[in-house]
């Protein structure tokens, strides 16, 4: 059975259930505790749109301008991770606190806070549980995470503060020989700092069945999505949307540094706008990923199909493709290079343009990160991120981020040992590149991902 993945983000509220289901004490754990403290002075140039969410506004009635700023900032944080040979578990929370030096811009806060829980519930079941939740501006929300995971996407307009938070949970049992059924569910919401009324919000569940071979791995999966969702216009109503699809998928091992693989599948939209119920929609995906070693790795993705944003309260047709990589320049120093990079463009779902004017158009992301040891335990940073939407619907203006740092990090443990990731499942069949539960808990301790610029 290949190893069980989990991105690190997650929750741990529910350690006492699966500690009851395991069906016996845990084994004697050291929990693990690393404080963090950053220092970042950097600039940034976001352009701000005045929205006016009148139906018959013309893009002469939403002025805007760029706002331009030095800034000084500093990102205190905490994390705490344990486990035993059946169960492990991080939690951490960030906290940022920023002050322009120039321009005309206040003080601002920003707060994240995340966990992950991976368990062995049975030799043939595996659990996981995630949760994060994240309170910000622009320059916060894009710089928080690791600049090789960066993604396109639409922001609201005017650049607001948002809050945001998912909770996802995985269920992988063995069923038979080579054979793995995967249960998923997630509900995620996102709302404007001072409004939670006007929030979006959606719940997804799905089921698969995958057979596993040497260097094959083929299966068949079933997805449901309710959101719900307010456009920005004045004149629409809050609305459901209700997207259902069935896809079969096949990862192939190409050699021990080339892995891919393809789904392809059929979708159906319903919306209660007034609209009919959609015809059905092709939908695919296909990534080709690169990692002769540990410390370098290179992949490219594509995806085409129907997508929800809860920022701007829309569901329409995407393509999206991204290119990503991370580089471990010298290991020693713990030197590295992480990027990120993609383009997406999404296409209005038949009669209910209106509604998804807001989350139709192009937008464009770039991130790059770099690392490096400047004395134990303090590192130094750059990061540059980018953020551009442009050509959406419903005459909104076109919007730019752009946000660079340099910075230093220190950080306290309370061990030896530095913090592993809670167990990841990689993207290659045989599973060389990730690692689980059950693993040697006496190995030497392993460096932190170098992609990290917190």
């Amino acid at each position: 059975m290949r190893v069980l993945v989990l991105h690190p983000c997650g929750a741990v509220v529910t350690v006492a259930v699966v500690l009851a289901a395991l069906g016996r004490p845990a084994a004697a754990q050291v929990t693990e505790v690393e404080a963090t403290a950053t220092a970042n002075v950097g600039y940034s140039q976001t352009s701000r749109s005045f929205f006016v969410p009148d139906p018959m506004a013309q893009p002469s009635d939403m002025p805007g301008d760029t706002e331009y700023r030095m800034f000084t900032e500093i990102r205190p944080g905490i994390s705490m991770q344990t486990g035993s040979p059946r169960l492990a578990w991080r939690a951490g929370y960030i906290f940022a606190g920023t002050l322009s030096l120039v321009g005309d811009s206040l003080s601002a806060y920003s707060n994240a806070a995340s966990g992950e829980m991976a368990a062995v519930l049975t030799p043939r079941t595996n659990l996981t549980m995630a949760a994060n939740i994240a309170q910000g501006g622009t320059s916060f929300l894009l710089t928080q995470q690791a600049p090789d995971a960066g993604r396109p996407d639409f922001r609201a307009p005017g650049n607001p503060n948002q809050i945001s938070g998912t909770v996802a949970e995985s269920l992988s049992s063995e069923v038979a020989k080579h054979f793995t059924l995967q249960q998923t569910l997630s509900a995620s919401a996102n709302m404007p700092q001072d409004s939670f009324a006007e929030r979006n919000s959606a719940v997804s569940a799905g089921l698969g069945l995958e057979r596993g071979f040497e260097r094959d791995a083929i299966g068949v999966d079933v997805h449901g999505n309710v959101s719900w969702l307010r456009p920005l216009r004045t004149e629409q109503d809050p609305y459901k949307s209700y997207t259902s699809s069935v896809s079969a998928h096949w990862s192939h091992d190409f050699s021990l540094s080339w892995s891919g693989s393809v789904t392809g599948g059929v979708e159906q939209v319903f919306t209660d706008t007034g609209s009919r119920p959609l015809a059905f929609l092709p939908a695919g995906a296909a990534s080709l990923r690169y990692a002769p070693r540990e410390d370098l790795g290179f992949g490219v993705d594509f995806s085409h199909g129907t997508a929800t944003n809860l920022q701007v309260g829309s569901i329409s047709l995407t393509d999206r493709v991204g290119l990503h990589g991370n580089i471990a320049i010298d290991s020693r120093d713990g030197r590295a290079l992480a990027f990120s990079a993609g383009f997406l463009h999404n296409e209005p779902l038949g009669e209910i343009a209106s509604a998804v004017a807001a989350g139709t158009g192009n937008a464009v992301q770039v991130d790059a990160g770099f690392v490096t040891r400047l004395a134990k335990n303090i590192m130094g940073t750059v990061r540059y991120s980018l953020a551009y939407q442009y050509g959406q619907g419903g005459g909104l203006p076109s919007q730019l981020a752009n946000i660079f740092f340099i910075g230093v990090s220190g950080s306290i443990r309370n061990t030896e040992r530095v913090q592993r990731p809670v167990p990841v499942r990689g993207h290659r069949v045989d599973g060389n590149d990730s690692w689980g539960l059950g693993a040697d808990e006496g190995s030497p301790p392993v460096e932190p991902a170098p992609t990290s610029t917190r």
